[in-house]
């Protein structure tokens, strides 16, 4: 099993492979951290300051080179929390071109911010994924970014009966699909369960489907 993005300090024993996620304030916790990782500029922690916001930008560049980083993010977009959304659209802009110069997979965070999401994907067209993770919108939103091609991660959101997150997998095709633990406490093995309930598939099933895309999206490493 794959927990594709996680902020715990220590790896869940159970998850075949687990992504740890760092942001621009756990310079030295990635710095010690050995396992597989992701790090990007959370729109939450970036400075509107400008120095101090190039010192974060410098960070990134420079650690996005180690081996163990597989994917760059989570980064991307948020209108209820963050500085003001120009400065985040740089700071994004800044992330995605790195992860096109690495070729390595980009991690996006998004609230209520899609339209600028969408716009910014046609203009830039990436050659690398792109991943929208903790996804828990309607599949009226979620139907764009199927069809634009981009992946998404679903958490603990699914395990609500009816909720918006929960419709939105059962409409995510499998080669577009991850799932995540993200900052919740709970075995990603309950997570895989529930989605293969949802999906109405075999858990072995769901499992190599989502191995499978981990795979794909991480030749471009």
């Amino acid at each position: 099993m794959i927990d594709f993005h996680h902020h715990h300090f220590e790896v869940q024993e159970e998850a075949g492979l687990s992504i740890r996620s760092f942001h621009q304030q756990e310079e030295e916790a990635f710095a010690s951290w050995t396992g597989p990782c992701s790090i990007g500029l959370h729109p939450w922690y970036l400075s509107a300051h400008e120095e101090i916001r190039e010192g974060q930008l410098n960070w990134l560049t420079e650690a996005a080179n180690a081996p163990k980083v597989k994917l760059i993010g989570e980064c991307g977009l948020d209108k209820l929390r963050g500085p003001d959304l120009a400065l985040q659209q740089l700071a994004f802009e800044h992330c995605l071109h790195l992860a096109e110069e690495l070729h390595k997979p980009l991690v996006i965070h998004c609230v209520r911010a899609y339209e600028e999401l969408l716009a910014t994907h046609q203009r830039v067209q990436p050659t690398v994924p792109w991943i929208v993770h903790g996804f828990n919108r309607k599949p009226s939103v979620l139907k764009a970014l199927i069809k634009k091609g981009f992946n998404v991660s679903f958490g603990a959101a699914i395990l609500k009966p009816g909720s918006p997150a929960a419709q939105s997998l059962i409409e995510t095709p499998l080669g577009q699909l991850f799932l995540e633990t993200d900052d919740k406490l709970l075995p990603i093995a309950d997570l895989y369960a529930h989605a293969a309930q949802l999906k109405g598939i075999l858990l072995e099933d769901l499992e190599a489907a989502l191995y499978h895309n981990w795979k794909r999206i991480i030749e471009f490493t």
